[in-house]
Parts: structure tokens; C-alpha cells; sequence
């Protein structure tokens, strides 16, 4: 390939165009969500700061397909470092792209496609976050569902005559994509208490890629809040299957009841921090440090899990200012107060 070749391309939009496909970004960073083109690409020319980062990456899958051929997909899952301002580090993306330019030059021949060389950018998300991006994607794409999703129908509306055995974590994730219709939703909460609890966490969770309808969200927020004591891992999936980028008054009410109980577990704090970020105000924020200051001493973590939380949430683009503004509140208790004065001790120390 020629230098000049090599300038011509800059980033990973350019290069999928260039290779004359079709594509698609979804951000894996908090869910899954659809990303428009345009927006990845001033990301990638850091014009935008990464809307979900997570561990201090942000997290895509880049789905391409030819002309005419959207069926015959490849999917690339690809993780880039964020710097501290939450823009996409440059070097590491173009390290990427001239890995790809090095094995398969500009045109991505259908021979090619489907070969990722090695590189440190790849991952491979767990079952439960490939299922939920299989069912999105398809959804997005318009392409069809697992041929299974009618036993989880037929499971749903018959739970005493049929196998949850039987139904797969992909055809549960591909069927959780119809909730948002009203009368799917009306047999789900019908006959739930016969569900078997694995089938209820798996559906309920994949529940989280939807915009659910209020009814259904009001019954997921009340068997959260009945369950939490009782069938923990039920009630977490329920409270992931509130997850709303938009204000939402029945969230609002499962958080502020959570976030005023007397102790809350790590379980609880990963789902709030991960799905339920864009609900914390500066008021529940300072909660919600509250009690990961309290777990972090009751376990004895020496502040690792308190700075976990921390940084995690204060690279949200949405939320740094409100995160910023806990942090020099002098309204608070010793906890929190010891909580950030041994977060910033360690971080003197580095």
C-alpha cells in the first residue's frame, strides 16, 4: 500500500465507507444502544466526548455489510481507552485502524470481512451482553429473530405445559424485544409467579433494551422493591428492566426507595451506577456515594471500592458535573468525608 494511500484514510468511518459497506456502531459501553453514524464519527474526531464509557474505555460493535447483502453481516467488538476529558485516545484508534489497513487494505472484499486480525482493541462481550446485542441488532436491522422466540411465547402464555429448559438465553433476549407491546406485556406479569426464577432474571434483564410501557415498568418496579430481600438476583434483573436514558418518574420512585433504605450491596450500587445513571441527581448521587462509602469500610475494601464507583461515574459526560459538585459539598457525613479524603490521599500517592 502507498503512503498516500495510508493518509487517505483517518478513521474507522472513513475506512468502512471507503470499503464501500453499509455499517452500523452500536455502544456496549451501559446496555446496548444504536449509535448514529454521524455521531461516531465526531467521536472519533473528538468533537464529542464517549457518552457511556465504562473502565475507562469506550465500548462499541461495528456491524458492516455490503450492498444488498445486510443478512450476510460481521460484526467487529472493539474497546478504546478515554482520556480524562472522555474523548476517544486518538493513538489507540488509529493504532487499530492501521492494524487493519496492514491485513486487509482498503477494500473489504466479502473474503475479508469476517477476518479481524489479532490486535489488544478486540473483545468478546459475556452470554448475556451477546444475546441482548444479537436481539438489538436484528431489531435495528430488520432482520429476523430466533426461530425460538414462539417457544418463549408459548412458554410465557403456558408456563405448567412447557420446558424453560428448553428456551435459549438468545431466543429469551430476541423475545424481550416485543415488550414493548402492551398485551406481551400483560401475559408476562400474568403469569409470572409460575415462571421458573432463571427464565424471570434472563428475561427480565434482557428487558433493559426496550422502552417498556408504563404499566409493565410499574410492575417491574414494585416486584423489584417486594423482592430484593427475598430473590435478590430476580429483583436486580427487574430494576435492570427500568433502565431509562430519560427522566422517569416510577425510576425515580424505585431509586429514592432504594437509596433510602439502610444499606444497599455492591449488586445493587453496579446496576444503579450501570443502568440508572442518567436518574441521579446531585441529591442521589450523594446517596448513592453514601452507600458505597458505608460498604466500603463495612467490607473493608480500603477505599477501593468507593473509588471504583467514583471514577467510574465521574467520566458519564451527563453526570461529571453533578459528581464534581458531591464532591465539594461540605453537607456530608464522616463517612463519605473519610471516603473522599482517602480517595484523594491515594491518588497523591500514584
Amino acid at each position: 500500500m502507498s503512503q498516500a494511500s495510508d493518509h487517505a484514510i483517518h478513521t474507522l468511518s472513513e475506512f468502512l465507507l471507503h470499503g464501500g459497506t453499509n455499517f452500523q456502531i452500536f455502544d456496549l459501553g451501559r446496555g446496548v444502544h444504536p449509535m448514529d453514524t454521524q455521531f461516531f464519527l465526531e467521536l472519533e474526531n473528538g468533537m464529542r466526548p464517549c457518552p457511556r464509557p465504562r473502565q475507562q474505555h469506550a465500548w462499541f460493535a461495528i456491524v458492516f455489510w455490503s450492498e444488498g447483502s445486510k443478512a450476510n453481516h460481521y460484526i467487529w467488538f472493539v474497546k478504546f481507552p478515554i482520556d480524562e476529558r472522555g474523548l476517544l485516545v486518538a493513538a489507540a484508534r488509529n493504532h487499530f485502524l492501521q492494524i487493519i489497513l496492514d491485513a486487509l487494505g482498503q477494500s473489504l472484499s466479502e473474503e475479508k470481512q469476517d477476518t479481524l486480525p489479532d490486535n489488544p482493541y478486540s473483545f468478546v462481550p459475556n452470554q448475556s451482553q451477546m444475546a441482548q446485542f444479537s436481539a438489538v441488532s436484528k431489531s435495528c436491522l430488520s432482520l429476523p429473530f430466533n426461530e425460538g422466540v414462539n417457544d418463549v411465547a408459548q412458554y410465557i402464555n403456558a408456563p405448567a405445559i412447557s420446558d424453560w429448559r428448553k428456551l435459549s438465553v438468545q431466543s429469551i433476549a430476541d423475545f424481550a424485544q416485543s415488550l414493548t407491546d402492551q398485551s406481551t406485556c400483560k401475559a408476562v406479569m400474568a403469569n409470572m409467579p409460575l415462571f421458573h426464577a432463571e427464565f424471570t432474571r434472563t428475561l427480565l434483564a434482557a428487558a433493559e433494551t426496550v422502552s417498556i410501557p408504563s404499566v409493565f415498568k410499574q410492575f417491574c418496579a414494585k416486584h423489584c422493591t417486594d423482592t430484593l430481600a427475598s430473590d435478590p438476583t430476580v429483583a436486580l434483573a427487574a430494576l435492570r428492566a427500568l433502565s431509562n436514558e430519560q427522566p422517569d418518574s416510577i425510576v425515580h420512585a424505585v431509586l429514592d426507595t432504594l437509596l433510602n433504605s439502610s444499606q444497599l450491596d455492591i449488586h445493587v450500587l453496579s446496576v444503579i451506577a450501570g443502568r440508572h445513571y442518567a436518574q441521579l441527581t446531585e441529591h442521589r448521587l450523594t446517596q448513592f456515594f453514601e452507600h458505597a462509602a458505608a460498604l466500603d469500610e463495612a467490607e473493608s475494601m480500603d477505599g477501593k471500592l468507593f473509588a471504583g464507583f467514583f471514577s467510574d461515574l465521574v467520566q458519564l459526560p451527563m453526570l461529571r458535573a453533578e459528581v464534581l459538585a458531591v464532591l465539594r459539598a461540605t453537607d456530608r457525613s464522616d463517612t463519605l468525608a473519610r471516603a473522599f479524603g482517602h480517595l484523594f490521599s491515594q491518588t497523591q500517592k500514584k
